[in-house]
């Protein structure tokens, strides 16, 4: 009687496997006052943690209004560096598909691959739509210094895009860029904690 060993590939895999999983999850909501819609939003993220994290991994960004082709991208460092929010080279599409309106409900784009940061690190999210006009995507004007924070994670304010060329420096109304605007939707996000040892 000859006997066989089952494959042990997914066992010796295990450390490795649980090495990039994620303790715990979240889903933040940022305020909505319904000041705007347009065509994108360009805004900061940051792994603010004072608790002891490894990383956090944000997997979906949420946003209503008439959606279009909409498009996810992400830079490392801040957004607001010099010319970062006109040069496509500096940043990375995580994200792309055609949605249909949605001007009430939330709308979950789900990250082709989540982004992960480490404890104090800081990136650049843009979300951008296509659609002709002026009514794609909600944000709203700055109110505060920080749009949303919780222990682990910020949100930045940043600014707004008027037009539907993703990175486009020309607006309906001049340049396409307005400052001091903030992101309007939920972010998910997820937090791998560092074990003791």
């Amino acid at each position: 009687l000859a006997w066989t060993m089952a494959p042990l590939d997914g066992v010796l895999q295990l450390d490795e496997v649980a090495a990039d999983l994620v303790h715990e999850s979240f889903v933040i909501d940022t305020q909505d006052h319904e000041d705007h819609t347009f065509c994108g939003v360009m805004f900061d993220v940051e792994c603010a943690s004072k608790l002891p994290a490894d990383y956090v991994e944000i997997q979906s960004i949420s946003v209503r209004g008439d959606m279009g082709p909409i498009t996810v991208w992400v830079c490392d460092g801040s957004h607001d560096r010099g010319r970062f929010h006109v040069d496509k080279s500096l940043w990375t599409k995580v994200y792309e598909a055609i949605h249909a309106p949605s001007p009430r409900e939330f709308v979950e784009l789900t990250l082709d691959e989540p982004i992960r940061m480490a404890l104090g690190e800081r990136r650049g999210l843009y979300v951008h739509s296509k659609l002709p006009g002026d009514d794609a995507i909600v944000y709203d004007n700055q109110r505060s210094l920080i749009t949303f924070e919780d222990r682990l994670f910020k949100v930045h304010p940043g600014k707004a895009h008027l037009s539907n060329r993703p990175f486009g420096s020309q607006g309906m109304w001049g340049s396409a860029w307005r400052n001091r605007r903030e992101f309007v939707g939920r972010i998910s996000y997820g937090v791998r904690w560092r074990m003791w040892r």
